[in-house]
């Protein structure tokens, strides 16, 4: 199957210069309607910082209509897909200097759909002032800790303050008196599920299933006293955001959602193997070239050092891909100029010149480190694509 999969890929990309990255276009495809099965009948919104790419985004939005609109890193971001002819977007992180203001400025101005997010009264203060002598009344959505403090474990993420019905309710009264803002939502993304893997991984796999169980309840139950709170105060809430690639099939199930967020199924990184919940196909990497073969089972290729962000752990490297027996030296790893590789039985097909096949750890990366995908069907490119990383002012 593996060697399927390498003759395919090598055929396809034989005229291209590693190091390259390349997306299979027919997985993609695939776990796009993996992802519109796990969520149900609810509308997905595209986490942007997942793809980096406007033209893979524009692919995705156009295999089906429940693909609507984008979460996006930043306002900035979210200017240039709009220059790109896209709409529709939900900036999922407060921002407060004034380019970020300035490029949510422009996006009222073009008439685009875009909502701010907001956790603190300075947040909304300062996007508030920054519409003053405008007309625009910007619509913004307040974030929601979803975490689960149990006193001996913190279960989540360190994002929003707003922890508490009480806190939520606080913020939003106080946005009454700021004129050019209103309150259209929430998103309460529950993290320590859809982001965290609870197979395949060793003795934290025996914990992890009853702690997500028990987070859950949690989620479920604070994200609808939250929103009932808040209707009960007089705020009519048009989105209820929730969800990751990881949660999916738990959060369609919330029926105070409206929709859910997915970026990271659509490429299927090597971090996405290790879930109950979700499956999905490999569908992008990056392959490099054999350049030296130091032992008879040692190959070693130019440049492979793109590890991952986040806490410093063997998971946040490269997964060997292809061919399928191939793994790292423990003590190289993934290398800046170089990755030697070790495979038990090399086919005879491997030498120098040859290519070897890696995925990247999360989605999104990969796209910042490489400013072009080539698109592959079969065995053959269809296209090249630009990715963030071509852009000369790198916002994200």
């Amino acid at each position: 199957m593996w060697e399927e999969q390498y003759l395919r890929y090598t055929a396809a990309l034989r005229e291209v210069a590693r190091p390259v990255a390349f997306l299979d276009v027919q997985a993609l495809i695939e776990n796009a309607q993996r992802v519109l099965h796990y969520a149900g009948q609810l509308p997905i919104r595209i986490a942007t910082k997942s793809i980096r790419s406007a033209e893979i985004l524009k692919l995705i939005q156009e295999l089906s209509p429940r693909f609507q609109g984008f979460l996006c890193f930043s306002s900035r971001e979210a200017l240039h897909l709009a220059e790109e002819g896209l709409d529709d977007f939900f900036v999922g992180y407060p921002f407060f200097q004034s380019a970020e203001q300035m490029a949510f400025l422009q996006l009222l101005e073009r008439k685009k759909k875009v909502i701010a997010l907001i956790d603190s009264v300075e947040q909304a203060e300062a996007l508030h002032h920054a519409l003053q002598g405008t007309s625009h009344v910007a619509e913004v959505a307040l974030e929601v800790d979803v975490s689960s403090d149990w006193g001996w474990l913190y279960f989540g993420v360190r994002r929003s303050p707003l922890h508490s019905v009480e806190a939520v309710l606080a913020l939003a009264q106080q946005l009454r008196r700021l004129s050019r803002l209103k309150l259209v939502g929430i998103l309460a993304y529950e993290a320590q599920i859809a982001g965290v893997g609870d197979k395949g991984v060793g003795w934290k796999g025996l914990l992890l299933p009853w702690l997500k169980q028990r987070s859950w309840q949690e989620v479920r139950s604070h994200r609808q006293a939250v929103v009932e709170a808040l209707r009960q105060a007089g705020f009519s809430l048009s989105i209820v955001n929730g969800g990751g690639t990881g949660s999916l099939p738990l959060t369609a199930q919330d029926p105070t959602v409206t929709e859910v967020t997915a970026g990271s199924a659509f490429f299927a990184p090597a971090l996405f193997d290790h879930y109950h919940a979700v499956e999905f196909v490999p569908a992008a990497g990056f392959s490099l070239e054999i350049v030296r073969k130091p032992a008879p089972k040692i190959f070693t290729c130019h440049g492979g050092g793109y590890i991952a962000s986040g806490a410093v752990g063997s998971e946040k490297l490269p997964r060997p891909w292809l061919p399928a027996s191939m793994r790292f030296l423990p003590h190289e790893g993934a290398g800046e100029v170089q990755t030697p590789i070790y495979i038990p039985n090399p086919p005879p097909y491997l030498t120098i010149g040859s290519p070897l096949y890696f995925r990247h750890a999360k989605a999104g990366e990969l796209t910042q480190r490489f400013p072009h995908l080539y698109l592959i069907e079969g065995e053959r490119v269809l296209r090249r694509v630009s990715t963030y990383a071509a852009i000369p002012e790198a916002w994200i």
